[in-house]
């Protein structure tokens, strides 16, 4: 049987919709990721803290309380976060803001990328500042200071972060015990990925302006069309 040539490859995935590739990319990334690991050292995003490699948690916070940056912490590693760009916010608080009206008087909270997700993935501690996040419940953590369960977890992808957000971030947060459903939103084209706990993180394409993004973590569906109403 004649093997097939990777210019054949090609052709046959410039045929595939949007929504195609996305499952196709992500089925790649599982292979890839079998130990359920990134296949190659995490790419930095922003500028990684001077000076030194490594930094304890507790520097990370002492760090985040002493300035106005905000940061990202994974297993000792602080990397600056940069302004997000108007297409950006745009989504970001469309979804926001459809998630608080739909929760509200609920026993669940909706955060907007101003509360930092801190958990652990093989003893280390990771900490990421989701773009939006749904908490529901509350556990008291070793301070006895009252922590929101995650629920649900969206990054809306921007160019210098979507291969981070895609690999890294999509792999960390499966560790978080109750988390349910991890969206990915890209700016353009309108495309997004859905996966779910309960399907076993397999990827759920939606690229039409009529499909609906469905979450059965917190009982709620949107259209694609409604998420990114408003940008330009």
């Amino acid at each position: 049987m004649a093997l097939v040539t990777l210019l054949e490859i090609e052709r046959e995935v410039r045929l595939l919709s949007a929504g195609e590739r996305e499952l196709l990319l992500a089925w790649i990334n599982g292979q890839l990721e079998t130990d359920s690991r990134v296949s190659e050292p995490p790419m930095g995003y922003g500028a990684a803290a001077p000076e030194r490699r490594l930094f304890t948690f507790e520097e990370y916070l002492a760090m985040e309380r002493s300035g106005p940056l905000r940061h990202e912490y994974v297993a000792g590693e602080i990397f600056a976060m940069g302004e997000p760009r108007q297409a950006h916010a745009i989504i970001a608080m469309n979804l926001a803001a459809a998630l608080h009206a739909h929760l509200s008087g609920r026993p669940c909270r909706t955060y907007a990328g101003d509360r930092r997700l801190h958990f652990k993935r093989r003893g280390a501690d990771i900490a990421y500042y989701p773009d939006v996040w749904v908490g529901c419940g509350e556990t008291r953590n070793a301070k006895g200071e009252l922590d929101d369960e995650p629920r649900l977890v969206i990054e809306v992808l921007s160019p210098s972060t979507e291969r981070i957000d895609r690999r890294e971030k999509a792999i960390n947060y499966r560790e978080i015990a109750s988390l349910q459903e991890i969206v990915l939103v890209a700016q353009k084209p309108a495309s997004i990925i859905l996966y779910r706990r309960a399907d076993r993180w397999s990827p759920i394409a939606l690229d039409s302006a009529e499909d609906l993004l469905e979450l059965a973590s917190v009982g709620f569906a949107l259209s694609v069309g409604r998420i990114y109403t408003g940008v330009p």
